[in-house]
């Protein structure tokens, strides 16, 4: 499907949002789910880039990704007016309904996690949303959690009026102070070692954790087989585009 680049934003030095018009993808698409992208008309690069989705609303979804090498260079010099090839949505997302929702972002992984407070926002979900990042550089990220009404801001630097230190040790200091109902839910998406510290964490377990995992991906639909994880309940192993981007934290080995 052909999506229309409808506005361009730069958050901070690297991180590129884009908001695409295209109703069938903005329709259908569940937080927690993500498109496949391919950078240009030609055969190089030959691979789509997997990206998160972030919003979607009316005919329009967006997309925000890093800027980390060839592909994503290619996709952030697209401008508005042209046009993407975009293949979605694709994957299981998160479920929708729990009594309470304790949202652990790092770094980018808020793509998946801003679409899901949107919707909790929207259906009247109790939430709580924790979003780190490492460095001042991306603190431009926090202007875009400024809709949601209860969000904890930390950064590895320390920055003004927020915590200073990672995310997850901004959730053990707040969870001490926090009681939660045994009908809560976490929601968590960010780097592989976060997500393995969060894993360990005693403070954690009391709650379901639903992560959303990234990898890289070959062709979105489970036929390449590239985006393997290590199965935790069963022997072998389950594929992030098929069977995710969204595991029960008790599913994968971290």
């Amino acid at each position: 499907m052909e999506a229309i680049i409808c506005r361009k934003q730069w958050l901070g030095e690297s991180l590129v949002l884009f908001e695409l018009e295209e109703p069938h993808i903005a329709s259908l698409a569940r937080p927690g789910q993500f498109v496949m992208v391919k950078v240009e008309r030609g055969w190089d690069p030959f691979l789509r880039r997997p990206l998160g989705i972030m919003q979607a609303q009316g005919d329009r979804f967006t997309l925000c990704f890093e800027v980390v090498g060839r592909g994503t260079q290619f996709l952030a010099h697209k401008e508005v007016g042209e046009r993407l090839d975009v293949l979605g949505p694709l994957g299981n997302g998160f479920s929708l309904t729990p009594f309470f929702g304790v949202l652990v972002a790092g770094g980018r992984g808020f793509v998946p996690l801003f679409f899901l407070a949107s919707t909790f926002v929207k259906e009247g979900v109790p939430f709580v949303f924790f979003w780190g990042v490492r460095n001042r550089k991306e603190l431009p990220l926090f202007h875009l959690g400024r809709e949601f009404p209860s969000v904890f801001y930390s950064c590895e630097e320390g920055m003004e009026g927020g915590f200073c230190g990672d995310v997850l040790t901004l959730c053990r200091d707040r969870f001490t102070h926090l009681p939660l109902s045994p009908q809560a839910r976490g929601y968590a998406c960010g780097p592989a070692g976060m997500l393995a510290e969060l894993a360990k964490e005693p403070c954690f377990r009391v709650l379901p954790f639903e992560v959303s995992l990234e990898a890289l991906m070959g062709c979105g639909f489970g036929v390449c087989l590239s985006c393997a994880v290590k199965a935790k309940r069963t022997p072998g192993y389950l594929h992030v585009c098929h069977d995710g981007p969204v595991f029960s934290l008790d599913e994968v080995e971290l």
